[in-house]
This record gives C-alpha cells, sequence and structure tokens, in this order.
C-alpha cells in the first residue's frame, strides 16, 4: 500500500495528494502496531490489546475515515489543502482523544481491563461501520465522476473486513486468536483493496483552475466541533460518573491536554481563514477595479427594475450621477415605445438563463443611442433571482463602421468597373493624342489650332480616367522626372480662389532654377493639397483672416515644398501624434485623421521625408523628396534598336513612328510569344511593352529574357491602359518604369530617360 501511494504521489496534487497522504500514514502506523502486537506475542509471549501500539493501530483504522474529509472527487483544489489539513488533525485528535479517555485511561485499573478490551472491539466495530456508511455515501455523490470506482474499491475492502472483524473479535474475546491465523485477513483484507484503489486512481491535471465554489473550503464549524465536544465530553463524563482518583486524573489531563491542542488548530484555522479572506478580498477589490474601468456598460438591477450598481461607463454614456439612479429603474433608461421590453427580458432569463439583443437607451438629456445588451439572472441558494446583471456596449461607434465599410465596398466596385473600362478608353485616346501630335510635326501647320484643340481636349479625358483610377487607388503609382515648381504652382492654382474667398491670402515663393523630381503627379499632389486644407483649416479656427505660405527649395540632393500657416501652431504634447491615422483635432465629422497619415506613407514611399518643422508662429510641414539626375541623356538616338509590343495595331504603330522619327531602329511584334522569338535574333536595346499583351505577358516577358542572359537583357518601359499592379512575386520589376496611356512624345522621351536610354531629340 505505501509503496503504490509513493510511487503514484506526484501524479496526485492538491486535496488529492492529501487523500492518499492520509491513507499512507494511516497505514504505517497500522504497520507499527502490528509490529508491536506479533513482537509481544511471538518474542515476549504475552498478549494484550491494550498496550503501547494500540493506539498506532487506532490511528490506522480513523486515518481512512477523515482522509475523506479531503473529498478529492471534487478535484485538486490545491488553495484548500492547508485548512483541509488542519480540519483532518483536528479529527485525527479527536479519535484519540476517544480512544484514550474510554479505553485506555480505565484500562489502567486491572479490575477494569476486561470491560476496557470489550470497548476498544466496540470502537474498532463502530469505526468500521462509520467508515463503510462513509464511503458507500462516496460511492453515490461521486457516481458521476471518475473516482467513484476508487471509493467503490476502497469500500468493498471495508465490508469484507467488516464481516471478517465480527470473527476475529469473537476469537479475542474466547482467547483463540493467534498471530498468522485466518483472522489476520480481517485487517490485511481492507489494506488490500486500498493499495488497489490507489493503483487504479485518477491522476490529477496537469493544470488545475483555482475553484470558486464558496463551499470548498471546509467550514470552520467543521472543525471548531472537536474543540467543543472534547471538553464537553470530557469533562461532562467525569462530572456525571467517577472512575476512580487514578483514571480520573488521568482523564482531566486528556481533556485539558487534547482541548489546548484543539484550540491550538482552531487558532490556525482562523489564521489561515484571515488570510483567505484577505484574498478573496483582494480579488474582489481587482474586479472591482477591471469593472469600473472597463469600456463596457455594466449594470445590476434588482428584481423589481431597480438599480443595485452601475459602473462608471454607464454612468458617462447615460449621463446620471449614482445618487439619480436611486429614483430610476430600468425601464426609465429605454427609448419611449420599449415598455414591454423588461418582461419580455425577465420571461427569456428565467426560461433560458440569459437574454441577448439590441436595445436603445435614452439619455438624461432625451437623447437616444443603439447599445448591445447581455442580462443573466443571479440566483441565491434555493434558485430565487436576487439580481439581474447587464453588460451593454455602444453601438454608434460600430454603426457608423459599418456604414463606412458598406461605403468603402462600393467604391471598391466603382474602382473594379472604372479599372474594367480605363484600358478600352485609353487606347482610343492613346491614338488620338499621338496621331495628332504627329500631324503637328508637320511642316505645313494646317489646321494647326484645332489639332492643338484635339490634343487639348484628349489629354484633359486622360487626365479625368487617371484621376479616376487613382481615386480607386489600384495597382503602383507610375512615376516620371516632373519639375516640383510646376507641380506646386498647378496645386497652389487649384485651391487659390477658394482661399481668396474665406479671406486667406496665398504666397507663393518658388524656386529660381528647376527642381526635377522623379515622382507620381497625382500622389504629391494629393500630399500638397492635404498640407493646404491643413493650413486653411488652423487659419480659420484662429481668426476670420490669415496667410499660409508655400515655398520650394533644393540643394542638390533633395528637394522640399513647404506650407506655412499663421494659425494656432500644434501644441507639444499633440507632435507626436500628428502623423497617427485616425488622430484629428477636427470636430466630429469634419474630417477623418487620415490626411496626414497618408501624406507620409506616400513620401516614404517615393523616398522622401514628411515632417513638421519648428516655426516661430503658426505651424510648417517640410516635403522633401529625392532630386532627379540623369547622365544618360544623349542628343542623337541612331541605331539603338527598339522592340515595340502591343496587340492594339494602331498603338504600336503609332509608338513605332514616334521612336522611328526620333532616330531609332524599331521592330514590332502582337504577341508575347512573337517578341520572344524576335528580341532572341533582334537584340533589342530597348523593349517597349505592353503589360497586358495576349498570352506571355509583358511581365512574364521581362522574367524570362533576363533569365536568359541578366547582363545582356534588354531595358524595359512597360506600358498600360489602367492601373494594374506589378506582380509582388518579383521584387526586380520594381524598378521598370511603367507609362500611362494615354500619354504625349514628351512623356515617351522622359520614360525612356527613366529607363536608362538615351533620349534622343528630333
Amino acid at each position: 500500500m505505501i509503496a503504490v501511494v509513493v510511487s503514484r504521489r506526484r501524479q496526485w496534487s492538491g486535496s488529492q495528494r492529501l487523500f492518499w497522504d492520509v491513507v499512507g500514514v494511516a497505514m504505517a502506523l497500522w504497520i507499527i502496531g502490528h509490529v508491536g502486537w506479533a513482537y509481544e506475542q511471538l518474542v515476549l509471549r504475552q498478549q494484550s490489546w491494550l498496550r503501547w501500539h494500540t493506539i498506532f493501530s487506532i490511528c490506522a483504522g480513523i486515518g481512512p475515515l477523515i482522509a475523506l474529509l479531503a473529498r478529492p472527487h471534487r478535484g485538486a483544489r490545491a488553495g484548500f489543502v492547508a485548512p483541509t489539513a488542519m480540519t483532518i488533525g483536528a479529527y485525527w485528535l479527536f479519535g484519540i482523544f476517544l480512544y484514550s479517555y474510554f479505553v485506555l485511561a480505565p484500562s489502567l485499573l486491572p479490575e477494569a481491563q476486561a470491560a476496557a478490551q470489550g470497548r476498544l472491539l466496540l470502537f474498532v466495530q463502530v469505526n468500521r461501520l462509520m467508515l463503510l456508511a462513509a464511503l458507500s455515501a462516496a460511492v453515490w455523490v461521486a457516481r458521476r465522476t471518475s473516482w467513484r470506482g476508487t471509493y467503490l474499491r476502497m469500500a468493498v475492502g471495508v465490508a469484507l473486513g467488516y464481516v471478517l472483524r465480527l470473527a476475529t473479535n469473537h476469537a479475542i474475546l474466547r482467547g483463540d486468536y493467534q498471530v498468522g491465523s485466518f483472522h489476520d485477513l480481517a485487517w490485511i483484507a481492507p489494506w488490500l483493496c486500498y493499495a488497489w484503489a490507489a493503483a487504479e486512481a485518477p491522476a490529477s491535471p496537469s493544470r488545475v483552475p483555482e475553484s470558486d465554489d464558496q463551499h470548498e473550503a471546509l467550514s470552520v464549524r467543521l472543525l471548531v466541533a472537536p474543540a467543543l465536544l472534547i471538553p464537553f465530553i470530557g469533562y461532562g463524563v467525569l462530572n456525571l460518573a467517577s472512575a476512580g482518583n487514578t483514571v480520573d486524573s488521568i482523564r482531566l489531563f486528556l481533556t485539558s491536554m487534547t482541548t489546548v491542542v484543539a484550540l491550538g488548530i482552531v487558532t490556525l484555522r482562523l489564521a489561515a481563514q484571515g488570510s483567505e479572506l484577505q484574498r478573496v478580498d483582494a480579488r474582489l477589490q481587482l474586479l472591482a477595479a477591471a469593472t469600473e474601468n472597463t469600456a463596457d456598460l455594466i449594470l445590476i438591477t434588482r428584481p423589481d427594475g431597480t438599480f443595485e450598481h452601475a459602473n462608471a461607463a454607464f454612468l458617462r454614456a447615460f449621463g446620471y450621477t449614482r445618487g439619480d439612479l436611486v429614483t430610476q429603474r430600468f425601464i426609465d433608461l429605454l427609448e419611449p415605445g420599449m415598455n414591454h421590453l423588461p418582461r419580455d427580458i425577465a420571461a427569456e432569463v428565467l426560461a433560458k438563463g440569459i437574454w441577448r439583443g439590441t436595445i436603445r437607451g435614452r439619455r438624461k438629456d432625451g437623447s437616444t443611442f443603439p447599445a448591445a445588451c447581455t442580462i443573466t439572472a443571479l440566483r441565491d441558494a434555493s434558485g430565487r433571482v436576487t439580481h439581474f446583471v447587464g453588460v451593454e456596449r455602444d453601438m454608434t461607434d460600430d454603426l457608423a463602421l459599418r456604414d463606412q465599410l458598406v461605403h468603402s465596398e462600393r467604391l471598391s466596385a466603382i474602382g473594379e468597373l472604372i479599372a474594367g473600362v480605363a484600358h478600352e478608353i485609353n487606347n482610343p485616346l492613346q491614338t488620338i493624342i499621338g496621331c495628332t501630335e504627329l500631324m503637328l510635326d508637320e511642316p505645313t501647320g494646317a489646321h494647326r489650332n484645332d489639332l492643338e484643340a484635339v490634343r487639348k481636349e484628349a489629354m484633359r479625358a486622360g487626365q479625368i480616367v487617371r484621376n479616376l483610377l487613382a481615386f480607386a487607388r489600384r495597382g503602383v503609382s507610375d512615376r516620371a522626372p516632373i519639375d516640383l515648381n510646376a507641380l506646386v504652382r498647378a496645386t497652389t492654382d487649384l485651391r487659390a480662389y477658394h482661399l481668396k474667398q474665406v479671406n486667406i491670402a496665398l504666397v507663393l515663393r518658388c524656386a529660381p532654377e528647376p527642381l526635377p523630381v522623379a515622382v507620381n503627379r497625382e500622389e504629391i499632389r494629393q500630399v500638397i493639397l492635404n498640407l493646404l486644407l491643413n493650413a486653411e483649416h488652423a487659419v480659420v479656427s484662429k481668426a476670420d483672416s490669415g496667410t499660409i505660405t508655400v515655398e520650394t527649395g533644393g540643394d542638390g540632393a533633395l528637394h522640399w515644398v513647404e506650407v506655412t500657416d499663421s494659425g494656432p501652431g500644434v501644441s507639444p504634447e499633440l507632435r507626436g501624434r500628428i502623423f497617427e491615422p485616425f488622430f484629428t483635432t477636427r470636430e466630429v465629422g469634419e474630417g477623418t485623421g487620415l490626411g496626414l497619415s497618408i501624406s507620409l506613407g506616400i513620401a516614404s514611399s517615393h523616398g522622401g521625408s514628411l515632417t513638421l518643422a519648428d516655426s516661430p508662429s503658426g505651424a510648417r510641414f517640410r516635403l522633401a523628396l529625392p532630386a532627379f539626375t540623369d547622365a544618360t541623356v544623349a542628343t542623337g538616338g541612331s541605331g539603338i534598336r527598339a522592340l515595340v509590343v502591343d496587340d492594339d495595331a494602331p498603338i504600336r504603330k503609332l509608338i513605332v513612328r514616334l521612336l522611328e522619327k526620333r532616330g531609332y531602329e524599331v521592330t514590332e511584334a502582337e504577341t508575347g510569344e512573337s517578341a520572344m522569338a524576335l528580341a532572341l535574333d533582334y537584340r533589342p536595346a530597348i523593349v517597349i511593352c505592353d503589360t497586358s499583351v495576349p498570352g506571355m505577358s509583358g511581365f512574364d516577358l521581362y522574367r524570362q529574357l533576363a533569365a536568359r542572359d541578366a547582363a545582356g537583357a534588354p531595358r524595359f518601359l512597360f506600358i498600360r491602359g489602367d492601373k494594374s499592379s506589378v506582380p509582388q512575386t518579383d521584387p526586380g520589376l520594381a524598378g521598370v518604369p511603367i507609362l500611362s496611356k494615354p500619354f504625349t512624345a514628351s512623356d515617351l522621351e522622359s520614360a525612356l530617360v527613366a529607363a536608362g536610354i538615351a533620349a534622343p531629340r528630333a
């Protein structure tokens, strides 16, 4: 038995380990007692059932009974081991007291030994009967747990030992008992079954959650019972019947000593109870703090709808104070017309245990708001509902976010539609612009004004398509060299008239020399517009008039534009947050808080920066971009071979004519496969390829040519009619310039420069 407990002890924890520890200790005490009996009978040739070894056997018999106080079937419950162990110790002491008081003390008188032996046998048999009853009850209580089999095996052993003990007691009373005889099975059978039960007992789980059951810890009143019964029995018997001065003195000493020990155990238990109360109080304070600081609205009402408690978030949301809620009921905080809701909620909570739904709360000022609500009931020990607990969440922001998501989905659908038709629109526009430019280059100059008007309107239509595609935010941006001064002038012209209308002076100071940068025109224009709009808002928020200053400059490596306003500036505590998404100082509904964060992302994607610079007054934002430099530009183009790939014949022929007019040797292909064969044979210096040619796409053509001969592969210039993205699976494609249709001859020359090919002049 002891070997089984020791070998499996690490598999148990908490109260389950305590249970088997007590049973194991009882077994060890039983061994000591029975070794003493055997020694006296076999060695000393004496036989007495009322010697020193009896106390060990009595303790062993009591052990399994009081071990059940650990209630291992309820789980490990590690937090309750100490108080349970104290209770077990108190009842063990009580059992020893009863034995010592009624059996051991009277046996000291020779004339009372026969009666004492009879009381001993009765004491043992009553203990066995109580243990059998307790184990039978445990089997029933634990019938739905894995410990039922353990209790049942122990109960079988106790029942078998109880029956055998009847014969053993009869032999003892006759004086026929001998060590090693059949009668020893009365002691051995229960312990064998205990060993069987220990070997098959379930192990404790590896992770034991802390129990919150208020009945888990054994009550202090259960522990106090032995401390009260010991003096009550001890002193009561002394007053009722005297057994002689010697026995009475021993009984008085036993009563006093065990009472003191029992009171000591009670004192320790009360101290532990105080620690438990402190732990529970600290946990309650933690839960209260969490409840008060959560963003959810928490309320507790009585069954009649009056308020017991509401957390701080609830008070803020409804605009009430705790004093106001004393005179309010739950129905008073609902939108008019929802008077039936409290009855429906109470009925569903009583039937299903919980209610979930959406309500409309009414604030103190009369305004209403939607809230998702979950309500449950708190019940007492008899099952009667004592309180209702509700957790609400303001749905105003969630509904606004849902509407924004729906709006975004609609915009996404519009973007898909725009992308689908952009290619079909840009191709004919490209043909119109290209042919117009070729006609304008004719020396006759006939109808020149009309041709200029056609080109201008075609470019305008192309810009409209590009703006729509930029709105749809599809794909990566195409970048081309541009003068930052010209872009700033064009952008400020868009806002100049409006700023004049709101009495804001716009001061523009551009650098005298050109400031070339390789950027996406629409994206950088968006950044400058965002800075102008923010400056306008800052000026208007401070006064009825003011000034916005826009300056450009450069140092050779970086070119920049600065926007300075005469507004209130940015406070030090907000300087670190102005670029955060959704952060805004404007009123609700006046801004999304995304302007500066998007602008910062655009600047970073161009290799530049957007910063808030120091300013003596107002705010000054600085957009810095890398300067564009090109050392490959030349004036001659004879002998440069080019391959044009496009499935649209008019555009393909147009690009061929534009390149041939500038001195290139050009060949053309309609598909990617034919372009692959021509490129391997013709060895062009540059391939101008539409990204969406049928069959092998322009991207695939680029990859295959680069894979065949990375060092000798031709330069590439992609053209596209929509905003098709560069595949992210090949980072090398990110460095290839992309020219969006419709484009002019000068746009083509700039793109050739960006591709690293000399742009010859006609």
